[in-house]
């Protein structure tokens, strides 16, 4: 946030938290060391590591049931209340951040995203940097079909390469599915690369879903099929990608799924470009969701909307930093 707004955002939640106490959902979405990481999605394991073990001293950490119980029933949250989440559905959430959460017993919902659990296939936004900026030998330049239209980028250099690299996550995260697979398409056959990825990348198998399941921290929830923002469908094709991940997960896990995260999730949008919207909350409403997360600066309380919650997410933050993020929340 600019600094305006971090005034107009400690201004409000401060006398928000002199009528009721908050409580914060931090979002997560790995826990693994990379080499490179131009998302800045990935949290080292001693990172975590020192997070949960905050977390576990200073805070009152609420399972997704505890957490569902005071949003459903606008109940006040304990004080200095934090629900851990995480999305998308990596490996490394079974392999390194399960057996930390279980060591430091914090509690954490992880939204799964269903198309590529059990696959070799990446996410599309690693696929966009396993083709770009991994390795050399690339093409000087790049022409793509987007939705029917011609696009030219640079890539004879490093910066022009990365430029591109970031042109396109702009470009592909308000596209339809159907409209990212055939670009990405037109890039592994650029780019001689082949569709299948990198093990580190790799989303978890069923096997994995369903031990996660199953584990006492750990409560799984939804995250779409195929991760698109939702707000660019119509709400017959929001209906549908929801529900698909909902379904699938019911029949894996024998469980009935009540959680759910939007992909990406902000409130900011570009022209008519949003992540989510009305339609988007009237299908998980229609789809028998209760909780739902967004992925927006902000913290709950009893009047929060439950089907568009704030999250905070959390970037590589080293100790001191993520005791500084937290305390800012707590502020009476």
């Amino acid at each position: 946030m600019g600094d305006l707004s971090k005034k107009i955002f400690s201004v409000v939640h401060y006398v928000a938290n002199k009528v009721q106490q908050p409580a914060v959902v931090l979002l997560y979405h790995r826990v693994t060391n990379l080499q490179q990481d131009p998302q800045e999605l990935s949290v080292t394991p001693a990172h975590f590591d020192s997070h949960l073990a905050h977390l576990a001293a200073d805070y009152h950490v609420l399972d997704a049931d505890q957490f569902l119980y005071h949003v459903k029933n606008k109940k006040p949250f304990p004080e200095r209340s934090v629900f851990v989440t995480f999305d998308d559905g990596y490996a490394d959430n079974y392999l390194e951040a399960l057996p930390l959460l279980t060591r430091h017993q914090v509690p954490a919902l992880f939204y799964i995203t269903t198309s590529k659990i059990n696959t070799a296939f990446e996410l599309w936004w690693d696929d966009l940097e396993r083709v770009l900026l991994t390795g050399n030998g690339l093409p000087a330049a790049l022409t793509l079909n987007i939705n029917g239209q011609r696009r030219e980028y640079g890539t004879s250099t490093l910066t022009a390469i990365r430029e591109t690299y970031y042109a396109l996550q702009q470009e592909l995260r308000f596209c339809k599915p159907a409209v990212i697979d055939a670009a990405m398409e037109q890039l592994y056959e650029w780019s001689g690369k082949p569709a299948t990825g990198r093990a580190s990348h790799r989303l978890m198998t069923w096997e994995e879903v369903k031990a996660m399941g199953s584990a006492a921290y750990a409560t799984i929830g939804c995250h779409t099929h195929r991760h698109p923002a939702v707000g660019m469908l119509t709400y017959e094709e929001q209906y549908t990608e929801i529900g698909m991940s909902k379904e699938i997960l019911e029949g894996v896990l024998s469980q009935p799924q009540v959680h759910f995260s939007y992909p990406f999730g902000g409130r900011k949008f570009l022209g008519i470009k949003r992540y989510y919207n009305a339609d988007s909350i009237k299908a998980c409403k229609a789809l028998g969701l209760q909780l739902v997360c967004a992925n927006y600066h902000g913290q709950v309380h009893s009047w929060s909307n439950p089907y568009a919650l704030p999250r905070i997410l959390v970037r590589d933050w080293p100790m001191d930093v993520f005791r500084r993020q937290l305390q800012q929340f707590f502020k009476y």
